[in-house]
């Protein structure tokens, strides 16, 4: 196939692979819901596939527990005067600061609310409150007593809005205004930043902890009502959480929740916090906002795998086959790059603060699919396009059977020219142009493409490809778009039996009184220039070169020895078995060297008396021998058919000798 049809498909699958890429990651983000599989691979591996990490360091739980609220005539609001205690205690067993995640949205007993307001106020340590001004969660009448219990320097945002998709938590809430004008973040940012840490201000993913193990949560929680009797290093210096971990109250579906049977999957509110926390204190940024270059990639490369598949001309069970085994290699890769198990994990780590990456592993799919049947239908259209091409332009040309053999195989057309070894044949009707000229177009045309219908099938017959018609004549050549390695005896069977059509064809007419001549042959074989030549709007797959003009002067030289079928000694070299005659050294006009001719012979003709009579006389004219005329005139006078013979008496008569003579014609 040649360069540039190589180049052409290359750019083509870039194309094809960069628009699949395009295409897809447009679809996804204008229509979120096509990326539900694509969020449940992404949370199943987050649950499960998540780096084991040790617990938290530094964050516990205090955590309000179905035994704490066992303790109190009701349970919701949590008992103020209990809070306050619990406070005092954290605070006293060195606690660094404070996460109270309770929302004071309503009055209780009035003596317990100030006892727990005077325990805020005099909090040494730094503390965030929740709060929240949602009417979803708070009516007017509650947000005014919550405004009035958490003073704005305490709050902190303790919404955690669901993604609207499918319900399961994954963002940060990002900070906002509130009425009074201060910007408020998350209640866990809050804290962070009270301590010191420098917080985003905008939405984020959370970037969820990995568990120790399956059994062991990533923060250590103590109950609260059991706060006073904990030894105080399993406080000292900590940031504790104080907060619901009931059953039944606030609590929420997580990546945590996928692919897990462990009952209730759903996550506690003050856990959420405690992952939040996490990220902020230690700067990490969730796998999931560092996907849009891991995505861009993986799409890009899936739809170059798909495109490429398209272009290999494969069957398409093994394209199928080929995709399969791409999208399991990516879903490996894509377990591989989640867990860290990766030659340049601690490289990322250090940059990104965690080691995971995720790539899509449901998106590249569709890529794949997309690339590899848009690559796959362009080519089916070129294909159909070049094969009704090179039908359109070689069924007159060709045998049918090579015709098939094109279609199937087009690099047979190479468009860059070679030099090949070939056999050319051309074949002449005599006296055709006098004959056109005095019979109607109608029968012209009828004559015209009878003769040459039943001329080409003694071509084809023989694997010949017509590489000219001009009037009534026949360029053919041999070897050529199909390799041919007995070339040379192809196309000398091929004038045989051209010859026996035409005599037969040159009879029917005559006997219908139509004056049809004799079709002369000429058959050279030698290197040639074979290729499509022409524009690049028109061109056509012919042999160029000298041996084209050596074929056509043989063909007209039968005019002058009286020759129906010339060859020259090279095609006769590789037909053992057919006989011949000698013509002659010919030097035609232009040349220097003579070209070798021979007049093939039937069977019959090969040792008759005709024959050894010429061949006699032939010797003598090569010995250059006095005797040669005699002997000429005498096979003349035996056998006055013999044109070739009577050519030879002329010229020895005329004072010539020798077997190698100069014609002064073309």
């Amino acid at each position: 196939m040649a360069l540039g049809e190589n180049a052409k498909r290359i750019v083509a699958s870039l194309l094809i692979a960069a628009f699949a890429t395009i295409s897809t990651y447009a679809v996804f983000q204008l229509f979120p819901f096509l990326a539900t599989a694509e969020r449940w691979t992404i949370d199943f591996r987050i649950a499960n596939l998540s780096p084991p990490e040790p617990q938290h360091p530094d964050i516990v739980l205090a955590a309000i527990t179905e035994e704490s609220l066992a303790q109190f005539p009701y349970r919701s609001p949590v008992d103020r005067e209990f809070l306050a205690k619990t406070l005092r205690i954290l605070e006293a067993k060195g606690a660094k600061a404070l996460l109270i995640d309770v929302l004071f949205d309503q009055e209780t007993e009035p003596e317990k609310d100030d006892m727990l307001r005077e325990t805020l106020a005099s909090l040494k340590i730094p503390f965030a409150i929740s709060y929240s001004d949602s009417p979803l969660y708070v009516t007017e009448e509650q947000l005014e007593y919550l405004n009035d219990f958490v003073k704005p320097e305490w709050r902190g945002l303790a919404d955690i809005e669901p993604d609207i998709r499918d319900g399961i938590i994954r963002f940060i809430p990002p900070a906002r205004d509130l009425k009074e004008g201060i910007n408020v973040p998350n209640v866990a940012a809050r804290v962070a930043e009270r301590l010191g840490v420098t917080i985003p201000r905008d939405q984020r993913r959370i970037a969820w902890r990995g568990e120790p193990d399956m059994e062991t949560p990533p923060f250590r929680s103590f109950p609260s009502h059991a706060a006073a009797l904990l030894p105080d290093a399993w406080f000292k210096d900590k940031i504790v959480l104080v907060g619901a971990d009931l059953s039944l109250t606030d609590r929420y579906r997580t990546p945590f929740s996928i692919g897990r049977d462990r009952g209730d999957n759903r996550m506690a509110g003050v856990i959420i916090q405690a992952h939040i926390l996490a990220q902020m204190l230690e700067g990490r940024v969730s796998a999931e906002d560092r996907l849009f270059w891991p995505l861009v990639t993986t799409l890009a490369i899936m739809a170059l795998i798909g495109a490429s598949l398209g272009n290999t001309g494969v069957p398409i069970w093994a394209r199928l086959a080929g995709g399969v085994f791409a999208i399991v290699a990516l879903w490996a890769v894509g377990w591989s790059l989640f867990i860290g198990n990766y030659p340049f994990a601690d490289w990322v780590e250090a940059w990104l603060g965690g080691k995971s990456i995720i790539i899509p592993l449901t998106e590249p799919i569709v890529a794949l699919g997309l690339a590899m049947w848009l690559n796959d239908a362009w080519s089916g259209r070129a294909e159909r396009q070049q094969k009704k091409f090179v039908e359109g332009v070689f069924s007159k040309y060709v045998s049918g059977e090579l015709l098939k053999e094109i279609v199937k195989d087009p690099s047979l057309l190479e468009l860059s020219a070679s030099r090949r070894p070939m056999s050319l044949l051309f074949t002449d009707v005599a006296g055709f142009t006098t004959l056109s000229e005095k019979i109607t177009p109608q029968h012209l045309a009828d004559l015209l493409n009878r003769y040459l219908d039943g001329a080409c099938k003694e071509l084809w017959k023989y694997g010949g490809t017509v590489n000219q018609f001009t009037g009534d004549a026949i360029y053919a050549m041999y070897n050529a778009p199909r390799a041919q390695p007995d070339h040379p005896r192809m196309a000398l069977m091929s004038a045989l039996d051209i010859d026996a059509f035409s005599e037969r064809f040159r009879a029917e007419e005559r006997a219908k009184g139509v004056d049809f001549g004799v079709t002369r042959i000429g058959v050279h074989t030698a290197e040639a220039n074979v290729g499509n030549f022409g524009s690049t709007e028109r061109f056509e797959f012919k042999a160029l070169g000298d041996a084209v003009n050596t074929a056509s002067r043989l063909e007209g030289l039968n005019k002058y020895f009286g020759t129906r079928i010339l060859v020259t000694q090279q095609t006769k070299d590789f037909c053992d078995d057919i006989p011949f005659r000698k013509v002659g050294g010919v030097i035609v006009k232009g040349k220097t060297e003579p070209i070798h001719v021979y007049e093939p012979l039937s069977p019959e003709r090969a040792n008759d008396a005709q024959t050894q009579s010429y061949n006699a006389a032939y010797a003598l004219m090569r010995d250059k021998s006095p005797d040669a005329l005699a002997a000429f005139e005498k096979h003349c006078a035996d056998f006055p058919e013999d044109s070739l013979a009577q050519y030879h008496v002329e010229r020895l008569r005329e004072g010539e000798n020798g077997d190698i003579f100069a014609m002064a014609e073309k």
